[in-house]
């Protein structure tokens, strides 16, 4: 077996074991301080953040890069941004769906009264927290896997620690979410793919959505 295998870096699945236990009931806390207004949920959300950077660059420095010796990426930036306003267009368009729907929109109720509670506040700490997700998940996770379970296990866990906050639909999402911005990273041959990817997820769903459900009267 290779010293550099996924299998032989007990340390690093250590520290990737360690920050999932840490931010999965930081998650679910974070869930229950809403009540305490923006600054208490922001004060949750970078302390996740927090979590997955300090795991994920443990994991880097302990893994060494799966990038490392292979061709750059041929993606041009144009077709990341390109998948980046499709997936939150595509974002937007379904969380209207879910948001219209009775027996979904309780899924959607509690982001969208988040998100306009403080927007730019609530936008500002979402925009750290997502590129703090792509550090550890589409940055360190995948080190240490290989073939198709580099994309499915990063994307899963992430799904599942998601569904902590309590929001179906930020679960779904994230299953979403996840193979978008592997594909950017894996095809820009840079972790700078996923964030943009991420951020523009972001602003769309944190910065935009909400004023779109109240606009075309569908709000909870």
């Amino acid at each position: 077996m290779s010293p550099d295998s996924p299998a032989s870096r007990p340390g690093a699945w250590g520290v990737a074991g360690l920050a999932v236990v840490v931010a999965a009931p930081l998650l679910a806390a974070s869930l229950r301080a809403e009540g305490g207004g923006p600054g208490t949920v922001a004060g949750w959300a970078l302390g996740i953040a927090l979590t997955w950077t300090v795991g994920g660059l443990l994991i880097m420095r302990l893994a060494p890069s799966d990038l490392a010796g292979r061709a750059p990426g041929g993606a041009p930036k144009v077709a990341v941004a390109a998948a980046g306003v499709g997936l939150a267009a595509a974002s937007l368009a379904g969380g209207l769906v879910l948001a219209g729907v009775p027996a979904t929109a309780p899924w959607v109720a509690g982001p969208v009264a988040a998100a306009a509670d403080g927007r730019w506040g609530v936008l500002a700490v979402a925009l750290v927290a997502g590129a703090a997700e792509e550090v550890f998940f589409r940055g360190a996770l995948p080190r240490l896997l290989t073939g198709p379970a580099r994309w499915v296990v990063p994307t899963v866990v992430y799904a599942l620690v998601t569904l902590c906050t309590g929001s179906p639909a930020l679960a779904v999402m994230a299953l979403l979410l996840g193979p978008v911005a592997m594909w950017a990273r894996e095809t820009s041959g840079s972790l700078a793919g996923a964030l943009l990817v991420h951020a523009l997820w972001t602003l769309t769903m944190v910065g935009l959505f909400p004023s779109v459900v109240v606009r075309v009267g569908i709000a909870g």
